[in-house]
């Protein structure tokens, strides 16, 4: 795959997962184990607002931009795992599961990254 093809797809993602983020927080926050509460809404809508602009970055600017989303894959991995420490085994094993996906996303990111850079594609 081209990296270009592989970049607009992680924007395409991106806002696919950002607009989630910003419509049904709580939905979010159930599926990744953490509490569904005020402050939790606000973290996530906010990391769904970085998300989308993740994505507008990678369709509408070069694919190097792709390293802001290994950045935001360290916070988000940083965030969830705050999120699902100290919870019950059932959000232990929601936060884990999606810990895991993270892990998967930001590996995916990383190689994109990597790839661009290498390539020397601006």
């Amino acid at each position: 795959m081209a990296s270009s093809a592989l970049v607009n797809g992680l924007g395409v993602a991106s806002l696919g997962l950002g607009l989630s983020e910003l419509l049904a927080p709580e939905k979010v926050a159930a599926l990744s184990g953490v509490d569904d509460n005020d402050r939790s809404r606000k973290v996530i809508r906010a990391l769904g607002a970085r998300e989308c602009g993740h994505g507008a970055a990678l369709l509408g600017g070069p694919d190097k931009l792709v390293w802001t989303r290994v950045a935001g894959d360290v916070l988000d991995v940083a965030l969830l795992a705050a999120g699902v420490i100290r919870r019950g085994p059932g959000r232990r094993r929601r936060g884990t599961i999606a810990l895991a996906a993270l892990s998967g996303i930001g590996a995916l990111d990383l190689y994109a990254a990597v790839r661009t850079t290498s390539n020397g594609s601006a």
